[in-house]
C-alpha cells in the first residue's frame, strides 16, 4: 500500500511538470524585472498570478526587487521558454499575460513564489494554476524565504499602517466591522479611516462578505490613500487570511 501511494505521488508530481500541449514556444530577449520579460518578437510579457517588487527605474526600487530580477535573468534570459495563457490575454497596459515554463518544464511563476522572490497576485478570471501557486507561496512563507524574511513585508497592525502612512504591497492585521456599498465596490469597513474594497464584478469568487465581520484576519494587498483614508483593493479571497475563525460572525 505504501509503495502504491508513493507511486501515485510520484506520478502526480511528474504530471505537474508536463508543459500543456497548447503552449507557445518563444525566446526571452530581455528581463525587465522579476515578473516582466521581453520576447524576441518584441512582445512584453507579464507573468500571470504573481507580483515581484519594483526595481529602480520609473518607480522607486523596493526591497527584494533586484534579487527577483537577477534570478529571472539567470533562469530565462536568452533561453527558449514555453508560454501558457489563461482567460485573459492582455492586461490594461497592453502586455501579454502568460505562465512561463523553462526548458526543464518547470513553471517559472511557481518557482519565483517558492523562493520567496514574488508574492501571489490573482486577477480573476485567471485561475489556472491557483492551488499549485498558493502551495508554493505557503511553503516559502513557512520557511521564511526571500521576501518573507524582510522587515518591510512583515505583518503590521492597521493602527501602525495608518500611523506610518504605509504604501505599496503590505500585510495588515484587520477586523472588519461592517459592509457598505458604492457604485463599483462592496466594502469591508475597518473603521472610520480604512476599508477593504472589492469590485462587485469579483464578488462571485468570495464567500458572503458579512461572514468576515468580526474576524481577525490578514489582508495582503497594495495600500492606497485618498483624502486621508486608507483603502485596500482585494481581487481574490486568497488575499484574506483568517487568523481566528471562532471570532467571526459566522463560520466561513
Amino acid at each position: 500500500m505504501r509503495l502504491l501511494k508513493l507511486t501515485l505521488l510520484l506520478l502526480s508530481c511528474y504530471c505537474l511538470l508536463v508543459v500543456p500541449a497548447q503552449a507557445e514556444s518563444a525566446r526571452v530577449n530581455y528581463v525587465i524585472d522579476g515578473d516582466t520579460v521581453i520576447l524576441d518578437d518584441k512582445r512584453h510579457v507579464r507573468l500571470l498570478a504573481i507580483n515581484a517588487p519594483e526595481v529602480e527605474g520609473k518607480r522607486r526600487a523596493e526591497p527584494g526587487g533586484e534579487a527577483a530580477k537577477q534570478w529571472l535573468k539567470r533562469r530565462v534570459e536568452g533561453e527558449r521558454v514555453q508560454l501558457v495563457g489563461d482567460e485573459q490575454s492582455r492586461d490594461k497596459y497592453g502586455r501579454s499575460l502568460f505562465y512561463l515554463f523553462d526548458s526543464q518544464g518547470q513553471l517559472v511563476n511557481e518557482q519565483l513564489l517558492a523562493k520567496g522572490l514574488a508574492v501571489l497576485s490573482i486577477h480573476p478570471p485567471n485561475l489556472k494554476y491557483l492551488v499549485r501557486l498558493q502551495a508554493a507561496q505557503s511553503q516559502a512563507q513557512r520557511q521564511r524565504r526571500g521576501l518573507w524574511s524582510l522587515p518591510e513585508y512583515q505583518l503590521v497592525s492597521l493602527k501602525q499602517a495608518i500611523k506610518e502612512k504605509r504604501r505599496g504591497w503590505q500585510r495588515v492585521l484587520v477586523k472588519p466591522q461592517n459592509v457598505s456599498d458604492s457604485r463599483k465596490y462592496r466594502r469591508l469597513v475597518l473603521g472610520l479611516e480604512a476599508d477593504i474594497r472589492i469590485r462587485k464584478a469579483n464578488l462571485s469568487y468570495f464567500p458572503v462578505l458579512k461572514n468576515y465581520l468580526g474576524c481577525q484576519m490578514e489582508v495582503r494587498s497594495w495600500l492606497s490613500w485618498h483624502k486621508g483614508q486608507l483603502s485596500i483593493l482585494v481581487r481574490h479571497p486568497s488575499q484574506l487570511l483568517i487568523k481566528d475563525s471562532n471570532k467571526c460572525a459566522e463560520t466561513l
